[in-house]
């Protein structure tokens, strides 16, 4: 039941670090470039689904301690609760170029960060283990400079390259070796920002496999020290019970003890044994 559980509790963080990191890039890459009226609306409305999920599982979170002192520790709550990128489209009906609109997202997207740890237990220890944050940042970090870099330098002449999201579109094409050929580098700085996408690709998959085999080998040795130390219990428990039996057959006290002894002994090397087998 303790297993279920934490492995409940492991899916629900991997939804909301997942909607976080999604929530966070977007309202980066949309306060830095420039993007369709009908993308920034979706964003809007992503932001908003965002800051009601993490108000949801922070609520949840103040019920097992003082809700005042988690506050205190927790500034960042009253900000990623609050979507300021919807309230200024949808509500307001404010220009999403203004520079403060761009601030608060800017403002919210650090405090996401924050949100990452605070939700992610489970998580954060799996991710600090198997080093899989390191594979994730190198892609983020390629994903976000090559997507802004191909943009500037295609967006004035190649005419496939009209915002943001055709630049974003090409170089998760190029990450993922897919390669349709709808979008394609006239400069040469386009065409160098594609090599460096297709050779991080490489790098990007040698780290996440590299840190996935690393985990499962730590959680392999983990179950083979766990193992070896039953084994050694079993042993042990095993010359306890033999030294007794040799202490009581010269004095020939009771023979009843060292027939029970000795049917315990064979108890337990058969369990040991099926252990082994087991194994």
């Amino acid at each position: 039941m303790r297993n279920m559980n934490r492995r409940l509790e492991l899916l629900l963080e991997i939804l909301f670090i997942s909607v976080i990191l999604i929530d966070g890039f977007l309202l980066l890459t949309s306060s830095l470039m420039p993007f369709r009226a009908s993308s920034s609306q979706i964003i809007a409305y992503f932001d908003l689904f965002t800051s009601i999920l993490l108000l949801i599982g922070y609520l949840i979170l103040m019920r097992k301690g003082d809700p005042i002192t988690y506050l205190k520790k927790n500034w960042n709550l009253l900000i990623v609760v609050i979507p300021f990128y919807f309230i200024a489209l949808d509500i307001l009906g404010i220009s999403n170029n203004l520079l403060i609109i761009k601030v608060l997202n800017l403002i919210k997207v650090f405090a996401l960060l924050f949100a990452i740890r605070q939700v992610g237990k489970y998580v954060d220890e799996f991710v600090e283990k198997s080093k899989l944050v390191y594979g994730f940042s190198f892609f983020l970090v390629v994903l976000i400079i090559s997507s802004i870099a191909f943009f500037l330098a295609e967006n004035i002449i190649n005419p496939h390259v009209t915002n943001f999201e055709d630049s974003f579109w090409f170089v998760i094409q190029t990450i993922t070796t897919v390669g349709y050929g709808d979008i394609i580098p006239y400069t040469q700085t386009g065409r160098l920002v594609g090599v460096i996408s297709m050779l991080s690709a490489i790098g990007i998959t040698s780290l996440l496999t590299a840190a996935t085999t690393s985990s499962l080998m730590d959680k392999f040795r983990k179950e083979s020290d766990k193992l070896s130390k039953r084994n050694s219990e079993y042993v042990k428990n095993l010359e306890e019970k033999i030294d007794n039996i040799r202490y009581s057959i010269p004095e020939k006290e009771n023979i009843d003890n060292i027939n029970h002894d000795l049917k315990e002994i064979k108890s337990e090397i058969k369990a040991l044994k099926d252990l082994i087998e087991k194994k």
